[in-house]
């Protein structure tokens, strides 16, 4: 990217976050629920790009190679998920009730696990060991980096299960959902794949796009399920704390905010990726990219905003926003270049 087109990203980036700022002053949890779902929205695209990364250095495969330069960038952007975190551990009084001792939580669970000391060592532990890992899986080759790819996986799977209950489900505890970190894994490797689709050189003329395509289609389709049955165990289970969580998303608003998330996040990529030419053509693949983007940001704004109010959907956009122009102008996320990929497939 030029340096003048970084300038103006960067410019973008701070008027946005400067905004942001401001609308704390009048609703200080709309601005914190905002930020923590542009902070989640990023993640997902960083995180999911670290998974296909060791699932390509135990596996191998050509799809690999095709979206190297897209993966590897998010990596060398995952230390910035470090700061971005910073604005959601401070405005935890803010965000999540159960930092004031709130009466719905047994003591003891907010003795042994949900207390600030814990919440901020657990962020910390998955903010540093990811951007480790992200450093190292690019550089190690062979055996070695396999060994890192298998011990990669089995961290990412534990920390994940612990820092989705922490930054998602805890906002509105008690509620609880054994499928939650299987969830935002899945829905990670979705956003990785949407973005690596966007942004990676791919030529129409190269097989491996209908690979990304596939992978694409199977994820979603994985995420739907998911999703699907974890709705369908609370509903048949007849879960009142659950169906509580879900009772607060039954305003008019919410049900438009998810609707728009199934609509574009997976009904329109799967009727979309069914079909030869979308899975198979860049043009194609990148519009499913980007409409898949749009669903997730919709998802997580379903499930973070509600309690804020309809504020945190103006916030949310402002942080999306202002992250991803400092993420690309300052870390060059985006910018995919069109050299010859040579560094996920070596083995």
């Amino acid at each position: 990217m030029t340096g003048p087109g970084r300038a103006a990203l960067l410019i973008g980036a701070t008027l946005a976050v400067a905004i942001l700022i401001a609308g704390a002053i009048y609703d200080a949890r709309a601005a914190a629920a905002g930020w923590l779902i542009g902070f989640l929205f990023w993640m997902q695209i960083m995180l999911g790009s670290l998974i296909l990364v060791m699932i390509h250095r135990l596996t191998s495969g050509r799809w690999g190679e095709l979206i190297a330069s897209a993966v590897e960038r998010s990596l060398a952007a995952m230390p910035w998920l470090i700061l971005l975190a910073i604005p959601m551990l401070v405005a935890m009084p803010v965000l999540y009730p159960w930092v004031h001792h709130s009466g719905s939580i047994k003591s003891d669970v907010l003795s042994d696990y949900l207390n600030r000391p814990l919440f901020i060592g657990r962020t910390a532990i998955a903010l540093i060991g990811w951007s480790i890992f992200a450093r190292l899986m690019p550089r190690l080759r062979g055996s070695r980096g396999e060994i890192l790819a298998g011990i990669g996986l089995v961290f990412v799977s534990l920390v994940v299960s612990s820092v989705s209950i922490d930054w998602y489900l805890s906002l509105e505890a008690p509620f609880t959902s054994s499928s939650f970190g299987a969830s935002v894994a899945i829905s990670s490797l979705v956003a990785a794949l949407a973005w690596a689709a966007l942004w990676a050189p791919m030529p129409d003329d190269d097989s491996a796009v209908g690979d990304v395509g596939a992978l694409l289609l199977a994820t979603v389709l994985g995420i739907t399920y998911v999703d699907f049955m974890a709705v369908l165990v609370i509903w048949y289970g007849d879960l009142p704390r659950e169906e509580a969580w879900f009772v607060a998303r039954d305003p008019l608003l919410w049900r438009i905010v998810a609707w728009i998330a199934f609509v574009l996040g997976s009904l329109l990529p799967v009727l979309a990726l069914v079909q030869s030419k979308f899975r198979s053509e860049r043009g194609p693949l990148r519009a499913v990219g980007i409409c898949t983007l749009i669903g997730i940001a919709f998802y997580d704004a379903y499930l973070i905003a509600p309690p804020a109010g309809a504020a945190a959907l103006v916030t949310a956009l402002l942080s999306i926003v202002g992250i991803g122009f400092a993420l690309i102008g300052g870390a060059g996320l985006a910018a995919a270049g069109q050299a010859p990929q040579e560094t996920l497939h070596v083995r």
